[in-house]
């Protein structure tokens, strides 16, 4: 599913398997509000793997005032989780991206090509889930402008999108990718989020699925989302 394609269907167990690449989940062991050791982040590539996913980009925030992570951050601590998982899992692909908070530390990092992208040129990025940003339009354009394609994580979570729902046009219209939350099919963030993540997909808007998956206790929430009809209509 998304934008990698869709993987081939199994048994139910491995529920996850249509979507095959988890490309938002903070799996890395104690850099945000994720996976807080080593752990915990071998608990969730363990459920990632028995549920069919075969690919998984960890993507920690990246936000200068609660996540400060840098490039280098990132890497060391996805190199402490592949040297486990690699010997555990040899058909799993784990590698690194970030999301990115829409701030001034981003546009720095984007200003410096300090960016680590999902793939290609395709950037996980966020803004508020509270407040309309003025100011998250134009850094949108600016990543376009620098040849990046904005990844916009979990738009369904947006309450003033939700409440003004133009919003969603304009954006679209940017040609932008709006990546739904497999957890909000579930109805982990409630019930206008649920609802929300439902009409993108049934209007073609979603090209791309994540679990944004941060803890085991979460991940009955997936199997909730495998159940919602709205699954198999993901790309």
């Amino acid at each position: 599913m998304g934008l990698f394609g869709k993987g081939q269907a199994h048994g139910p167990g491995d529920f996850l398997s249509p979507v095959e690449l988890d490309l938002h989940v903070h799996v890395l062991p104690g850099i945000d509000d994720g996976a807080a050791d080593l752990g915990e982040s071998l608990k969730l590539v363990q459920q990632l793997y028995d549920a069919g996913i075969r690919g998984i980009i960890a993507t920690p925030h990246v936000r200068s005032d609660f996540f400060p992570n840098t490039s280098r951050s990132i890497r060391d601590s996805w190199a402490l989780l592949v040297q486990e998982t690699g010997q555990r899992y040899p058909d799993l692909q784990l590698r690194y991206a970030a999301e990115y908070y829409a701030d001034d530390y981003f546009l720095s990092r984007l200003e410096a090509a300090d960016i680590l992208p999902l793939f290609g040129r395709y950037v996980l990025v966020e803004t508020s889930l509270r407040r309309e940003d003025p100011f998250f339009k134009d850094i949108v354009r600016r990543m376009i402008e620098k040849g990046w394609t904005p990844v916009i994580a979990h738009p369904e979570r947006y309450r003033p999108w939700i409440l003004n729902e133009r919003l969603y046009a304009e954006f679209y219209e940017m040609n932008v990718i709006f990546q739904v939350n497999l957890m909000s099919l579930g109805g982990r963030y409630g019930p206008y989020e649920q609802k929300m993540a439902e009409k993108l997909i049934r209007n073609g808007w979603v090209g791309a699925v994540g679990t944004d998956l941060h803890h085991p206790d979460s991940f009955h929430y997936l199997a909730r989302a495998s159940e919602n009809p709205c699954y198999a209509r993901l790309p």
